[in-house]
């Protein structure tokens, strides 16, 4: 990967961040107008935005940030009023920044009219107010930017004394990024590309590679040897953003300690005593590195494998008399268990990361559908596997969309109901066992399983014999849609079959619970991680199973006397509740054991708010197995999760006890 390309991923990464923050601040300042922590923190994110595209190069982005930066300064200043109208330019620049960057990331190109359009209308707000220009600087005096004579080798030193009688000079030449410069690294890339149009640079301090990988402070120092003079120097320097003070003095005067120093210092953008204020202000902020998904997939993959080879050598020292293995192999089965669980938390990450998004969806919802709604988000804090989380956000908004445009009522109809004006869409998340429930619930009209059944049948799709809740699936149906007009938000038969369909491919499920004039609620259901996890190895007719561990709750072994028939449906009185019992054998189609098994076990497990019973013939023992997910042949096989490797080298599959345990499943035995 060559420099321009690390930098432009480290520039998307830091902008997408920013733009999030913008989004998040913004939104909260619609609710507190008066809020100057708010203003504050928006526009440090707008300014460090403006110079990281201005960094880069990107013109159009960063002239766009810059005067949405000054109506920023303007609400600081209260010369103009945060009120909707002014929130609502704001969005809809956050919205074609947005457009800009993916633009940027993909290499097309994006319509610079609608640029020229909102500038236009972020200068009528301002009217009058003046503003600074982008890069204003101001000449001073400062000794306070010396550069560092004590660090030259005297080979420097020699060629200084060689350029005497030649038209070349050297220069000393010290630069102090912004404090607020967060591609210093660009930054320093792009300076020295300039530096290199007037001459060589033959010394820096810190190194090349130090300054281009961006760790270091503020300053740094270069030596030049040049044809042009120190203010053609300053000027190409000057040229770039983000620069707070250059230093530029000629080769004889670096060893002359009284010599006057010129500087070039960027005009303060706020005063003395706000910067004060600032520094009192501390946040704790969790200290974190960014990784290359691709590494942790591969430290993943290894860990895997290490897995597996424990679990083989588990087994030879079962079969070995020898003790010399079992110390090693202790020593063995502690660190891979370290490693394994330090790679799992790595590769977790908050579902705030999406969550967190949909406060401003939802108010963009209400305001283009004439409604009164707000959003509440429960459990932000749960984790996930960053793969799941990061496939999380389509789905979700297609759900968010769906209560917010078929779920919540205008507010004259809430009225006739006697239900709030305003109406109620809540996000939940939390962890069960092995596995993440979201749940996405409105307190709207409800889902009318017949005005489904009506638009079903249209459509051609046979309903005959099904229930009320397997109607209300229908509406997962590819081109489903009972909406009687097709606007922006919904009614194109597009969503709700997509939800599905992610869900599913990342190992998941999705119910429907709804009531007529009270609301809909979808749960979501879906692994913690898709890589490695404890098992419980069973046996059922002869064949080797593993099962999830995370929703076990017990194991018991019962007699075929205690299993009971209610209502055609096998049952076991478990709590005082007559669970129903899944013989697996039958679930699975395969053939009854040769044995017959007087005493088999029941594998109790906990999915929601039901407990289940699974019948195998044998428990063989609890294991750790890695996840192999099953090719595209074998995907119509929803019972099983996947298959994984046992330490014999066996092959087993893994049991999917979500599926095996819903209605569907049951109601077929």
């Amino acid at each position: 990967m060559d420099e321009n390309e690390k930098y432009r991923e480290l520039f998307f990464e830091e902008t997408d961040e920013h733009l999030e923050n913008l989004n998040d601040g913004v939104l909260e300042l619609e609710n507190d107008p008066e809020n100057m922590n708010t203003i504050d923190s928006i526009f440090r994110s707008a300014h460090t935005l403006k110079g990281m595209a201005a960094t880069m190069g990107y013109e159009t982005m960063a002239k766009l940030t810059h005067k949405m930066e000054n109506i920023f300064e303007f609400f600081k200043n209260q010369t103009v009023k945060v009120d909707t109208d002014s929130i609502s330019l704001i969005f809809d620049c956050l919205d074609e920044l947005s457009e800009i960057v993916e633009s940027l990331r993909d290499e097309t190109d994006f319509d610079s009219s609608k640029v020229t359009e909102l500038i236009t209308r972020l200068e009528a707000v301002g009217g009058s107010v003046s503003e600074e220009p982008l890069n204003q600087v101001e000449e001073a005096t400062s000794d306070e930017l010396a550069f560092p004579s004590t660090l030259l080798s005297e080979e420097d030193i020699h060629l200084m004394d060689e350029l005497d009688n030649t038209e070349y000079t050297s220069y000393g030449i010290s630069i102090r990024l912004d404090k607020d410069c967060t591609l210093k690294g660009p930054r320093v890339f792009l300076i020295m590309e300039k530096l290199s149009e007037v001459g060589e640079v033959t010394f820096s301090f810190p190194d090349t590679e130090t300054l281009e990988q961006g760790e270091f402070e503020q300053d740094f120092h270069v030596l030049l040897v040049s044809e042009n003079t120190a203010d053609e120097i300053k000027e190409n320097i000057l040229t770039n953003s983000d620069i707070e003070m250059v230093n530029v003095i000629s080769g004889e005067a670096i060893f002359e300690e009284e010599e006057t120093i010129i500087v070039e210092t960027k005009v303060e953008q706020q005063e003395t005593d706000t910067k004060e204020k600032k520094k009192k202000v501390t946040k704790h902020e969790q200290q974190t590195i960014k990784v290359d998904l691709a590494k942790l997939d591969t430290f993943m993959n290894l860990v895997s494998e290490l897995v597996v080879y424990r679990t083989r050598l588990e087994n030879i020292s079962q079969n070995d008399s020898k003790n010399d293995i079992k110390e090693p192999l202790t020593e063995v089965a502690r660190i891979t268990s370290e490693l394994q669980d330090l790679v799992l938390k790595i590769r977790m990450q908050q579902v705030s990361v999406v969550m967190n998004r949909f406060p401003r969806v939802v108010r963009d919802l209400a305001k283009d559908l004439n409604k009164e709604m707000t959003l509440i988000i429960e459990g932000e804090d749960t984790e996930l596997d960053r793969t799941v989380v990061s496939e999380l956000s389509e789905p979700l908004v297609h759900l968010i969309r769906n209560s917010a445009d078929h779920g919540i009522e205008a507010p004259e109809r809430r009225k006739e109901l006697g239900k709030p004006v305003e109406g109620e869409i809540k996000l939940t998340a939390f962890q069960q066992g092995n596995r993440v429930i979201i749940t996405v619930s409105d307190d709207g009209k409800g889902l009318n399983p017949e005005v489904i059944k009506e638009s079903a049948e249209r459509k051609g799709i046979d309903t005959e014999g099904l229930s009320d809740k397997e109607i209300l699936h229908l509406i997962f149906h590819p081109g489903f849609s009972t909406a009687k007009e097709i606007t922006n938000v919904s009614g194109r038969g597009v969503g709700m079959d997509v939800v599905h369909s992610k869900i599913t491919n990342l190992g998941g499920t999705i119910d429907l619970h709804s009531k007529v004039d009270v609301g809909s609620t979808f749960t979501i259901n879906l692994p913690l991680t898709l890589s490695i996890i404890q098992s419980l190895m069973v046996k059922v007719s002869g064949e080797v199973f593993a099962l999830p561990q995370g929703a076990i709750e017990k194991v018991v072994e019962v007699t075929n006397q205690e299993i009971i028939q209610v209502h055609l449906q096998e049952v076991y009185k478990y709590q005082g509740m007559a669970i129903p019992v899944i013989r697996l054998q039958e679930v699975l189609g395969l053939e009854p054991a040769k044995e017959f098994n007087s005493n088999p076990h029941l594998i109790i497990v906990l999915l929601g708010k039901k407990y289940y019973a699974l019948m195998v013939d044998e428990l063989i023992g609890q294991q750790e197995i890695v996840i192999k997910k099953l090719g595209q042949e074998l995907r119509h096989l929803k019972k099983y999760l996947g298959a994984t490797i046992l330490g014999n080298g066996d092959i087993t599959l893994i049991l999917d006890t979500n599926v095996i345990c819903s209605e569907e499943s049951v109601s077929s035995i």
